[in-house]
């Protein structure tokens, strides 16, 4: 009896076991990612209200890793610095993590997506809610999702034109250093702590659409997946399918998140796909790997060169002096409480 009793014991630590390794390294990667972006926000809530208060709430120091929430911001200090050769002051963490995130596109696809982006892991978590309520994710038929699937690439067109080609060199080095640019963080915070009623009904209504249709805000509108997307196509990092292994159940295919058909695919080269791995983990018969330039790795190793790179620029970024904002004290306690009179 006992002995029984002790076999069920450890039956049930290693299903655990299993369950807990299934749950897995992204889960925790994204809750991890989700965690610090609130924490960045509340200590950047706080350094703020210091200012508007004319000093009556302590000061605390403005977390400089606020600036990933402005990749436009970003761009056009990317253009500055191809084209001038200088690296903003003003915000050098925003150009930083655009940098980092186009790195890790480059080298395991759309992994920033995947396993990086806050909106990324909630809306993972709006399409598992979802699937729980209603026992499965809804789709779009073909025509619909293909016509959606094309707006994410017109709003990044919109974005690169008014960036790259409406944007003279000399307006890029104005915005800048403009006042505006120095309190364009603090006026996001106020976008989303005072919303209007048309920002609450769209938010609500991308988070019921996450629910009904998983990732619908990735999969159709964000522009920065798009980007990210098509920097993936190079990459040499991809899920590969081994035909002789591969009996065409179709598991993986009804597993991935984007829809991708990967049952009928030798190699997953497509935009869509994040590198999450749902493919490779529903397969019974080990036919799906991931490589990276055609040595097999796993999730694992995956997942910790990904962020190893990310957070490399990170580094990199604070032992060269590219981390810290250059706007001082002062200039905060002058702009900070007149930025809403603040336009350009």
């Amino acid at each position: 009896m006992f002995v029984k009793i002790k076999k069920g014991l450890k039956d049930n630590f290693y299903v655990m076991k299993i369950k807990f390794n299934k749950l897995d390294q992204r889960a925790l990667v994204q809750g991890f990612f989700v965690v610090l972006s609130l924490y960045l926000w509340y200590r950047f809530y706080l350094f703020v209200r210091h200012f508007d208060s004319g000093g009556a709430f302590p000061y605390v120091p403005r977390p400089n890793g606020i600036d990933a929430f402005m990749p436009v911001g970003a761009l056009v200090a990317l253009k500055h610095l191809v084209v001038s050769g200088v690296f903003d002051t003003v915000h050098p963490a925003a150009l930083v993590v655009f940098l980092a995130v186009l790195a890790v596109s480059l080298l395991f696809r759309r992994g920033f997506c995947g396993w990086i982006c806050p909106v990324g892991a909630v809306s993972d978590a709006l399409g598992r809610l979802g699937k729980a309520i209603f026992g499965r994710n809804f789709n779009l038929p073909p025509v619909f999702d293909a016509s959606l699937r094309a707006v994410k690439y017109l709003i990044l067109l919109f974005f690169l034109k008014l960036v790259l080609i409406d944007m003279p060199p000399q307006a890029v080095a104005a915005f800048l250093q403009s006042p505006y640019y120095k309190v364009v963080d603090a006026k996001l915070l106020d976008f989303w702590i005072h919303p209007s009623s048309g920002t609450v009904a769209f938010v609500l209504a991308m988070a019921l659409l996450s629910v009904m249709f998983r990732g619908f805000w990735c999969r159709y509108l964000c522009p920065y997946g798009a980007l990210l997307g098509i920097l993936a196509l190079l990459s040499p990092s991809g899920i590969k399918r081994d035909p002789e292994l591969c009996n065409s159940c179709g598991l993986c295919t009804r597993a991935c998140p984007s829809r991708i058909k990967v049952h009928e695919k030798r190699r997953v080269v497509t935009p869509e796909c994040t590198a999450c791995f749902s493919c490779h983990e529903a397969c019974p018969r080990g036919a799906l790997s991931m490589s990276i330039a055609d040595t097999s790795v796993s999730k694992s190793t995956f997942a910790a060169l990904l962020l190893l790179t990310f957070f490399a620029f990170v580094a990199a970024a604070k032992a060269t002096g590219h981390w810290e904002s250059a706007v001082t004290y002062r200039e905060y306690a002058h702009y900070l409480p007149l930025r809403a009179m603040i336009t350009h």
